[in-house]
């Protein structure tokens, strides 16, 4: 009886059922934010303008979400209670400021701008800032650098360049140094980060080649972090289906993805559980669900901000 208790108070600690998802919806007429259950339940939406918000992003604490929107004029990064309440403005910028994620404690959010672009080249670069807006800084400066990852040891960001080679995913310390490249190379594709395992072990990447979601493959690259080196390159076995989007489970056994679905039902959210290859679709809406970012206080691991969207992809087909 103990053994059966301690297996069944395990399964309950491990149990997705547990967690919550933040996600953006188009269903009511422009792209608002909204929470689920882990099994897709208890869908409640928190954000009602008729302007757009989005890429949200889960605090570690799970008490707060990040997201951007352009309720006031300007693309800025927001922050609101999990509840939707206490929405409050953090960025004030004319620059467009996208794309929040969380440090590991708590402390500072990371995020995409145009601050300090060339007139010219109208490009995003990342920075970092206290939770509360305060003491904004530059990472680093490339030509383009958007949709930082902080890492779950809150040493690193993962993001996404473009450079001469194309679009490729990167890491670097989150003091600017040891910048080093993490994508397969393919000058045919597009490489777009989706985040960390929440071990801080692996990360998740599309490759899309063309500009449609039609042929994307969803990539998870094992890394040795000291040595600066990929150690292998693994492509999920999925379904032949549009994917726009994806993102690591809070589990770190299944994959979060933004599809049409195998039967082009419609956009809508589903998980892919990586240990029996199991597609489990969570919301069902004719309009398009995306952004997935899924929070689990009973798990021993740091939450990542996944499936960011920024202002040179908004209209694209994918998220």
């Amino acid at each position: 009886m103990r053994i059966a208790i301690l297996v069944a108070c395990l399964w309950l600690a491990a149990s997705p059922l547990w967690g919550k998802i933040v996600f953006y919806s188009f269903r009511d007429g422009n792209t608002e934010i909204y929470t689920m259950d882990s099994d897709g339940g208890n869908q409640t939406r928190l954000t009602f303008n008729e302007v757009s918000d989005f890429a949200p992003a889960w605090s570690p604490s799970g008490q707060q979400i990040a997201f951007c929107s352009d309720r006031d004029g300007n693309w800025e990064v927001y922050v609101m209670d999990a509840d939707g309440s206490n929405q409050r403005r953090l960025t004030r910028h004319p620059g467009l400021d996208v794309q929040p994620t969380w440090s590991p404690d708590g402390s500072q959010i990371a995020f995409a701008s145009t601050r300090n672009a060339d007139k010219d080249h109208q490009r995003t670069n990342l920075f970092v800032m206290d939770a509360n807006g305060g003491n904004v800084r530059q990472v680093m400066r490339m030509d383009s650098a958007s949709r930082p990852y902080w890492s779950p040891d809150g040493k690193r960001l993962l993001f996404v360049a473009i450079t001469d080679s194309g679009r490729e995913v990167y890491m670097v310390g989150i003091n600017g140094r040891n910048r080093w490249k993490v994508s397969f190379p393919n000058i045919e594709a597009g490489m777009f980060a989706r985040g960390w395992s929440p071990d801080g072990k692996k990360i998740l990447y599309m490759e899309a080649i063309g500009s449609t979601a039609n042929d994307v493959t969803l990539i998870i690259a094992t890394l040795n972090p000291i040595r600066q080196e990929v150690l292998h390159f693994d492509r999920l076995p999925l379904p032949k289906m549009p994917i726009s989007g994806a993102a690591w489970g809070a589990d770190g056994k299944s994959i979060l993805i933004t599809t049409n679905g195998p039967m082009n039902n419609g956009w809508n959210i589903y998980r892919f559980r990586l240990t029996d290859r199991k597609l489990i679709q969570l919301t069902h809406h004719v309009q398009r669900d995306s952004g997935p970012q899924e929070w689990n206080s009973r798990l021993s691991v740091q939450p990542q901000r996944l499936l960011p969207l920024f202002w040179g992809e908004i209209k694209s087909n994918r998220d």
